[in-house]
């Protein structure tokens, strides 16, 4: 919540369009800054739960195999 809250204000004060960003302008920049971090954040997630499906997987091939030593 503390990343929305800072996009959102960076993206009302920064604004390279050379004058005081109106709402719909400030609106757009912090829509994109929100929607750029909301797809890292994703990408991130995809990766651990990549992570977590291998291991799983590892995880039963493990425990398939000492089942069947025993």
């Amino acid at each position: 919540m503390l990343l929305i809250s800072t996009l959102l204000a960076s993206a009302g004060c920064a604004s390279d369009r050379g004058h005081d960003p109106s709402l719909k302008e400030s609106a757009r920049d912090a829509g994109k800054a929100i929607g750029t971090a909301t797809r890292e954040i994703g990408k991130g997630a995809k990766k651990a739960g990549k992570a977590i499906g291998e291991a799983a997987k590892e995880g039963g091939k493990a425990f398939k195999d000492a089942v069947k030593r025993e």
